[in-house]
């Protein structure tokens, strides 16, 4: 047995003691119209999707609620590539105007958040007023991260929160008290036994409230795909 093969059995072997003592986490509700469920899972995948260089997004502007919803969409084949671009990055000091410290990333998730990023925060800018929730799936759910704390950076007091669906990591290095402002305003759905949430690059983070939903002993089929995300949701009730 190749050593590589003996280190992922071991990985697994260690995972596996973790789950076990683990406990399906209860809910977290932010608000009324905003919370974790099946329901709202559905609806964060749902297109139709915009496509501005092979990052795929969907912007939703409730007027008469005044808010703005940003969605992320799952892995697709133009972007896939890009998730195994683990080169640790420091943006521009203009690319999150007003951070105090250094901020490292992901460069692949970097590279899907730039492809949007100005279009996002135009619309935020448009409707000062306008609160902000963020979703997303798998990798909608991971460079949307950046995206939150660009909102935080350009508007300190500013009402948004994000619900995230089985999303990988995108954080190399950020200082804490961002690391903080990100926790107050988040919420992960992970499975249990989900290979993207749980098998994750050695010193990437994420930051906010975990909830982790399904069972422990299920791990197969993978607990990533969206069937098996939606089942476990389900079961929540």
């Amino acid at each position: 047995m190749k050593t590589l093969q003996k280190i992922f059995i071991v990985n697994i072997l260690l995972f596996g003691l973790l789950f076990i003592t683990c406990k399906t986490t209860p809910p977290f509700e932010y608000t009324d119209t905003f919370n974790v469920s099946s329901e709202h899972f559905v609806e964060t995948r749902s297109g139709p999707w915009e496509t501005v260089n092979n990052t795929q997004f969907r912007i939703i502007i409730e007027h008469e609620e005044k808010i703005i919803c940003v969605r992320g969409r799952v892995t697709m084949t133009i972007n896939k590539k890009d998730n195994y671009k683990f080169r640790a990055t420091k943006p521009a000091e203009d690319y999150f105007p007003g951070a105090e410290g250094r901020i490292k990333v992901h460069s692949g998730f970097l590279l899907r958040y730039e492809g949007v990023r100005h279009i996002l925060l135009d619309i935020a800018h448009q409707y000062p007023d306008y609160a902000i929730r963020i979703s997303g799936v798998s990798l909608g759910a991971t460079w949307t991260q950046l995206f939150l704390l660009d909102v935080i950076l350009h508007w300190p007091d500013r009402d948004v929160l994000a619900i995230l669906y089985a999303p990988a990591n995108p954080w190399r290095r950020l200082p804490k008290k961002y690391q903080k402002e990100l926790e107050q305003r988040t919420v992960f759905v992970c499975s249990h036994w989900d290979p993207i949430t749980w098998m994750r690059p050695l010193f990437y983070f994420r930051y906010g409230h975990d909830i982790t939903i399904g069972r422990w002993w299920r791990f197969w089929p993978p607990q990533h795909h969206p069937t098996q995300m939606l089942r476990s949701l389900e079961e929540m009730k």
